[in-house]
């Protein structure tokens, strides 16, 4: 019988706009008033998830920054995670020389070094800071969970094979729009963070039901056998997933489709 449903944000139940149709929300509603348990897990930040929340008049749980950070309903963190000092100082001047803006990620709010590229802005849901000397901050008064690149994504494959040759075992990175590559530590993951999540409410694999659309969601369909990869997915994304789904509600059914039956 499924417990937990564990949902991404952005490209799953979060469309282009911030728009969250009705029947997804209606759907999470649903589940939530029949008694299971509702997570977001989004490489976007706290602060951003209960903006989501509010937005749609639900409280759920929360995996944030791809992992990096773990909230209870009640908001409570139960896990947190950022980059060594000396690894985080080299990957926020990386990508210094090429074109790509470098966003650092602290617990609360994006921090960039140049006013030029405030106009990210628009497209987040929690606080841009502008701190010209953000680098000689890191390890200190500023501590980041993840790095993130923007810019054109063939220019990001190639960062990306970079720094996974420079740093090897060290980090994770991965495509997570089609615009942004994001970098984590590679002990932090969206997996590593749901798994810390049932293991704290006592949920096992098989009572888990997880849906998304991009690489960095790979991790997490690890963690259950009943893993859901939006239809709209990379090829590379849906084979990893065990299904297939239209939408955040069509997969939400199923989970309550399940309630009563037997797991073999």
């Amino acid at each position: 019988m499924i417990k937990l449903i564990v949902s991404d944000l952005d490209g799953t139940l979060m469309q282009k706009g911030h728009h969250i149709r009705e029947e997804d929300r209606a759907a999470l509603k649903e589940a939530l008033d029949r008694g299971l348990i509702v997570c977001f897990a989004s490489g976007r930040m706290y602060p951003e998830i209960r903006h989501v929340m509010n937005e749609i008049g639900l409280t759920v749980h929360s995996v944030s920054q791809n992992g990096a950070y773990v909230h209870t309903l009640d908001g409570k963190l139960i896990q947190n995670d950022t980059f060594a000092t000396e690894l985080i100082k080299e990957l926020a001047v990386a990508a210094a020389e090429l074109p790509f803006i470098t966003v650092m990620c602290n617990a609360d709010n994006y921090i960039i070094t140049d006013e030029r590229h405030r106009h990210i802005e628009h497209n987040l849901l929690a606080p841009l800071q502008v701190h010209p000397q953000a680098v000689e901050a890191l390890g200190t008064e500023l501590l980041c969970g993840k790095i993130t690149y923007l810019g054109e994504v063939d220019g990001l494959l190639q960062l990306k094979q970079t720094l996974t040759e420079t740093y090897g075992d060290q980090i994770d990175a991965y495509i997570s729009d089609v615009d942004c590559l994001d970098v984590m530590p590679s002990h932090v993951s969206k997996g590593v963070g749901l798994r810390a999540l049932q293991s704290h409410l006592g949920i096992s694999p098989e009572e888990t039901i997880c849906i998304g659309d991009s690489f960095n969601d790979v991790s997490m369909f690890a963690t259950t056998p009943h893993s859901f990869a939006m239809s709209g997915a990379h090829p590379e994304v849906k084979a990893r997933a065990s299904r297939e789904t239209r939408s955040v509600a069509e997969a939400v059914a199923w989970a309550l489709g399940t309630q009563g039956a037997r797991h073999e």
